[in-house]
């Protein structure tokens, strides 16, 4: 069997909601690279630290319905899900056009959020929607920016080089989020 197939074979067993390293592939006879470039081509993972944690990713089917409502880090979220935004909980009121509370889309009450780039606001963040579900709203918002090449600041596209996450604005809100998840584990 190649290395590929045996880290491939392990990944399939590994449950979702679990942070794993590469200490779950020591059993094979496997040079640490190899494990380490079968992992980041693997597209059942999900990396997530550049301490080479990672998480398996859900990929969803109709059967999965218990997994999609119970969904845990790094999982399928459904971007379409509402919750009732109250702007009496955040700092940053300039960014909602409402003072009253109003169904918002998650993903745009954390993305909206994050850019005001107010700690506070993102306490209040991590204790609604959980850590893990805005460092996920964080990734995938500097990855599409990074992306797209270019971000709009009121009519003004600053041109986007390099990596998202050496990004100057997304270290700082990572380092948040990082304190506001080593202060709720050592609770």
């Amino acid at each position: 069997m190649s290395d590929i197939k045996s880290v491939r074979e392990i990944i399939s067993t590994l449950p979702f909601n679990e942070e794993f390293g590469y200490d779950v592939f020591k059993n094979l006879d496997i040079s640490t690279i190899s494990i380490q470039k079968s992992v980041h081509r693997s597209s059942d993972l999900v990396s997530q630290t550049k301490r080479g944690k990672f998480y398996r990713k859900l990929i969803p089917e109709d059967s999965d319905s218990f997994l999609l409502t119970n969904s845990k880090p790094y999982e399928y979220y459904d971007n379409e899900k509402v919750a009732i935004y109250d702007p009496k909980r955040f700092n940053s009121k300039e960014i909602w056009q409402s003072s009253k509370p109003s169904y918002q889309k998650i993903t745009a009450i954390i993305r909206r959020t994050l850019s005001a780039m107010d700690k506070d606001d993102i306490y209040e963040l991590c204790l609604m929607f959980g850590v893990q579900r805005v460092k996920m709203e964080l990734i995938l918002m500097y990855k599409e920016m990074y992306q797209d090449g270019f971000v709009n600041l009121n009519g003004l596209e600053l041109e986007l080089n390099g990596r998202y996450d050496r990004d100057a604005s997304y270290k700082i809100l990572r380092g948040y989020i990082d304190d506001i998840s080593s202060k709720n584990s050592t609770k």
